[in-house]
């Protein structure tokens, strides 16, 4: 066991090497825009001195966790769904040691940002928008093989791309997993935005993504079914038996949609149904009609 364990601490440290040799001090500069520590590392804006362009940086301790989204980034690059890989390498810093970088296209603002400090809800049509689109991204991730397994607000962002139109992209890949065969959990997964099934330590399937997917739109239509941290599971269970009770007629669809990822558990996933189901979901509305919002400055506010 001491000689395996040997060997592996040699290849981490060749792996570190290699990554080191790929650091070009002085081209990515830091920059005021956003500086956000996460679960699983730091994520700044910065400049990239080569392209003249703004780029986000993802700083990390974890190899393992840089590893996995590094494969992630290499198996999407060019789906529009996603950032764009545009460099990756390793750096020693004074105060936190090896760090793992990689840096990335900036593609917008995260819905997080977007709802923070604000009472605001979004309206029904950009609601069956923002759900066809990452509906669509977390269909394209589980196209190649991965589920994502941290669905949040913090890792959905909204682009506005030149034309105007908002894009909705899906980030941070550090926890994702290859599908088959579904993982067990190694630990406990509970979070808000988890389905009950996670919370309940089942192996995680592409019904857990979808499911947190639909969870989004719970914060921009400002509902909470979960609740605190020690009520989660209690509170999806009770959720889980009776979704209608938490809408209204005019966001009944939502329920809907809920209900139908949870009977495609037991029958197999069928994307093209969810479409079907938000293309009449919300009258007059097609999904893939441009979402709706207002800027000030550049701020960006949704309607």
């Amino acid at each position: 066991m001491a000689h395996i364990n040997d060997q592996e601490t040699i290849n981490a440290q060749e792996e570190q090497n290699r990554l080191l040799t790929r650091y070009e001090p002085g081209r990515f500069v830091e920059t005021a825009g956003f500086r956000e520590a996460g679960a699983f590392g730091l994520t700044v804006s910065a400049h990239d001195s080569h392209t003249k362009s703004g780029v986000v940086i993802k700083y990390q301790k974890s190899l393992f966790a840089f590893k996995r989204k590094l494969e992630v980034f290499r198996r999407m690059r060019g789906d529009l769904h996603f950032p764009n890989l545009i460099e990756y390498y390793g750096k020693v810093d004074p105060t936190h040691g090896m760090l793992y970088c990689l840096a990335m296209t900036n593609e917008g603002v995260s819905i997080h940002n977007l709802t923070r400090g604000t009472a605001t809800r979004w309206s029904n049509g950009n609601c069956v928008r923002l759900l066809h689109q990452l509906v669509k991204a977390v269909e394209a991730l589980h196209n190649m093989g991965y589920c994502h397994r941290d669905i949040h607000p913090g890792n959905i962002l909204l682009k506005r791309e030149s034309g105007g139109l908002l894009t909705v992209k899906l980030i941070d890949f550090g926890v994702a997993e290859n599908l088959y065969p579904p993982p067990h959990p190694a630990y406990d997964w509970s979070s808000w935005q988890a389905s009950l099934q996670t919370c309940q330590g089942m192996p995680y399937t592409c019904f857990d993504d979808l499911t947190s997917a639909v969870f989004i739109l719970f914060k921009v239509i400002n509902i909470d079914p979960f609740g605190a941290r020690r009520h989660w599971k209690e509170n999806k269970e009770l959720f889980d038996q009776n979704p209608l009770s938490w809408f209204e007629e005019d966001t009944m669809w939502i329920a809907e949609i809920y209900g139908e990822i949870q009977k495609q558990r037991s029958h197999g996933v069928d994307y093209s149904g969810l479409f079907r189901m938000l293309g009449i979901s919300v009258p007059g509305i097609p999904p893939l009609s441009p979402m709706e919002y207002e800027m000030t400055g550049n701020q960006i506010s949704i309607l």
